[in-house]
């Protein structure tokens, strides 16, 4: 209790003073560790970054090197996380530091990311029919729906020609492929999609 740490999120409204569930993932060879706790907004801010207290303490679980938790995880597996029994880690001995000490100045750069693609995604969809924005749509239902069963985002939809490269947003580039896939592929572009990894949505 009364541990300081940042997140970029402010507290909704109307939950700027209450206690707030909260989840800290942090990997600790061979550890993957995860503290479950209530923190509460200070009213402080750091940079572009809001500070928050601990004010009520749970426990430190060991995920076991179990890499579906991360910062990406869906609410599902949040839900996952603060409900599950695993071994209580002992992090007695361990400090949490002050938030000035480490924050890291650039780590925005997710959000300046997602934001250039968003303004791609608008500028790079070209006029669709009613039939290609059902086709869009249902590739993204493929994908919730694969991702729901597998338990963890483990699909993304791809654009073929990527967007950084002039693709457009349009079914033609568009396939349903493995997180894996995708991130390893990044900005290169395929002529053709390899088949064994591409999903059609019927």
């Amino acid at each position: 209790m009364g541990d300081r740490t940042y997140a970029r999120s402010r507290p909704a409204k109307g939950e700027e003073h209450c206690e707030l569930p909260t989840l800290f993932i942090w990997a600790n060879k061979p550890r993957r560790l995860v503290a479950r706790c209530w923190t509460r907004w200070t009213g402080e801010k750091l940079e572009r970054d809001f500070i928050y207290e601990v004010t009520r303490f749970r426990d430190v679980i060991d995920l076991r090197g179990d890499t579906r938790y991360h910062q990406w995880c869906s609410q599902q597996l949040r839900e996952q996380m603060w409900n599950m029994k695993e071994p209580v880690a002992d992090v007695s001995e361990e400090r949490c530091p002050e938030p000035e000490t480490v924050h890291e100045p650039d780590r925005h750069k997710t959000t300046r990311y997602l934001e250039r693609r968003k303004t791609r995604l608008r500028t790079q969809t070209p006029l669709l029919t009613e039939e290609e924005k059902g086709i869009i749509s249902d590739l993204y239902q493929l994908r919730d729906s694969l991702n729901q069963a597998a338990g963890y985002i483990a699909y993304h939809v791809d654009h073929i020609k990527p967007l950084a490269r002039g693709g457009l947003h349009h079914p033609s580039n568009l396939r349903v492929t493995t997180c894996r896939e995708n991130m390893t592929k990044g900005t290169k572009e395929w002529e053709v999609p390899p088949p064994d990894h591409q999903v059609i949505a019927g």
